[in-house]
């Protein structure tokens, strides 16, 4: 199956996977997570005093939320779309609720500093 979040290719298996940690922490936690996450990806730091997730699935879990986080807006997928789509891959509603909705607060923000970031070939 495809996903527009993934380019409109098959989800990697290696978030296949991880989405099944994720789904085993409470909802609240992992809105904290991926507020720690987008903060990250948007140059703030990670706020390491903060004991979300068991620590051997905290490099796993920040990995995978930051690859859908940085590829859905790389592809620009709204957030309805990307709620759909996580929970087909099996990640319960409350989590892609809040999810979504950390998503869409720093949609904007995410590309631009994407855009930013990106390598780019001038032209002569």
């Amino acid at each position: 199956m495809r996903f527009r979040f993934c380019g409109d290719l098959d989800c990697p298996d290696w978030v296949l996977a991880e989405i099944s940690t994720l789904a085993k922490i409470s909802s609240v936690k992992m809105k904290l997570l991926c507020g720690q996450v987008l903060k990250d990806l948007l140059g703030e730091g990670i706020d390491v005093s903060l004991q979300i997730v068991a620590s051997g699935d905290i490099k796993a879990s920040v990995a995978v939320l930051s690859f859908i986080f940085s590829s859905a807006a790389k592809h620009d997928v709204d957030s309805e779309s990307l709620s759909s789509e996580l929970q087909q891959l099996g990640l319960p509603k409350e989590h892609t609720t809040g999810l979504c909705k950390s998503y869409e607060d720093k949609h904007s923000a995410l590309q631009d500093k994407l855009r930013e970031t990106s390598l780019r070939c001038k032209q002569k």
